[in-house]
């Protein structure tokens, strides 16, 4: 499990968020169970680690609070510049050891389908499930293998096998992924057409003289 340093903060406010993290400091929040929410700061780069090793944004972590100790937290939310997509701020929320969490969790696709061999479009609908399931039991992402689809053919929410201690709380009807029948590009046949047209011998009318 990864690890997070933070401490809290009382400075709040758009400047003094721009400052900290031009000196390599995150500001974030972090929600309690049954405590009002608290302003904390950590490392930047700490949280850039800890994102480029997982597949989602929804991550269980450990933080060393500090003078406090240690607990378990989900990093749930994780506000990036629509520009540069530099992390500007992250939400923590405090987990219980018996309490289920919801949380959303990335969908992998395994496999190349037999009908994308067989000149097929794959098409991921659905990247992300969300489910329920105590700390202890939380998955990063679910697999689903693909291999076997053809053209025509689709797996939806409700083909995903999960361990039995997972809920999934998603649509079951919600469809992840397709494989549909290459689309017939009419500008190509076009071209064609006008190729055929411009391979046809020109006739030469010649004036008879008179």
């Amino acid at each position: 499990m990864s690890k997070l340093n933070i401490k809290k903060r009382n400075i709040q406010g758009s400047s003094s968020s721009r400052r900290m993290r031009s000196e390599g400091i995150l500001p974030g929040i972090m929600y309690g169970s049954d405590n009002e929410p608290n302003l904390v700061e950590m490392n930047l780069h700490q949280v850039e680690q800890i994102l480029k090793n997982h597949n989602s944004d929804t991550i269980l972590i450990e933080v060393d609070v500090e003078n406090e100790g240690s607990t378990r937290v989900l990093m749930k939310e994780v506000q990036y510049h629509p520009v540069t997509s530099s992390i500007l701020h992250v939400d923590l929320q405090k987990v219980v050891a018996g309490k289920p969490i919801q949380v959303d969790i990335a969908v992998e696709l395994k496999g190349e389908p037999e009908g994308v061999k067989s000149g097929g479009l794959l098409d991921h609908i659905t990247h992300s499930v969300s489910i329920e399931c105590l700390p202890k039991d939380m998955i990063s992402s679910i697999e689903v293998d693909i291999s076997n689809l053809d053209i025509g053919n689709s797996l939806s929410i409700s083909d995903i096998s999960v361990p039995p201690e997972i809920k999934i709380l998603s649509d079951e009807n919600l469809i992840i992924v397709s494989v549909s029948a290459p689309k017939v590009n009419d500008t190509v046949e076009d071209e064609e057409t006008e190729d055929q047209e411009s391979s046809e011998p020109e006739v030469i009318n010649e004036k008879t003289e008179e």
